[in-house]
């Protein structure tokens, strides 16, 4: 009989390690996702509260609950990220809240999420975006385009961002984060 052993590979492979520039650190992070759409008559918002412990956010709105973290995608629609290794299985008990009144969609090994950290993240995120980054405050999160690749930005913190980008565009979305971090070093450096 064959065996077969699957070992979970990172979206960036070999390349997954932190990357420390200057005091500001870039690492890949390991997220269970999932997306919830909910359906007319808007059942599904008091549903999810319950599950997240507080309402779900609004345009733009990003809500972090514990290790549980929510931002809007658009009307009536969510993603909802944890840490994989303890919560594997949120898509399946989200979709059990949620039955009847949204589509809840398991994004796991869809997207790929990198973290970036350090003081100073908007001087160098400033010229990887189209819009004022200084003015994001935490809780914030916007959908916006990196290199032609279409991401979403989270305002974690003052000094902390994950971006999450479609995994097949993770390898190029790290090289265009670390080149600009790698830029604004130097030019501080100046």
């Amino acid at each position: 009989m064959l065996e077969t052993r699957l070992d979970p590979c990172p979206a960036l492979g070999a390349e997954s390690a932190p990357v420390q520039i200057g005091a500001i650190s870039l690492a890949e992070t390991d997220l269970a996702l999932a997306s919830v759409a909910g359906f007319r008559g808007g059942a599904a918002e008091p549903l999810l509260a319950e599950f997240l412990g507080a309402p779900p956010p609004g345009p733009g709105g990003l809500v972090q609950s514990g290790a549980l973290g929510c931002f809007w995608t658009g009307a009536g629609q969510w993603m909802l990220y944890a840490p994989h290794d303890t919560q594997e299985d949120l898509a399946a008990r989200l979709a059990g809240q949620l039955q009847g009144v949204a589509a809840v969609t398991e994004q796991n090994d869809g997207w790929a999420g990198l973290d970036a950290s350090g003081p100073n993240l908007p001087d160098a995120f400033e010229r990887l975006v189209g819009f004022d980054i200084h003015a994001m405050q935490p809780g914030a999160a916007e959908r916006c385009v990196i290199e032609h690749i279409g991401c979403f930005l989270l305002c974690l913190g003052p000094d902390r961002f994950r971006l999450l980008a479609a995994r097949s565009y993770a390898r190029s979305l790290h090289h265009a984060v670390e080149t600009c971090l790698r830029a604004a070093d130097a030019f501080r450096a100046q």
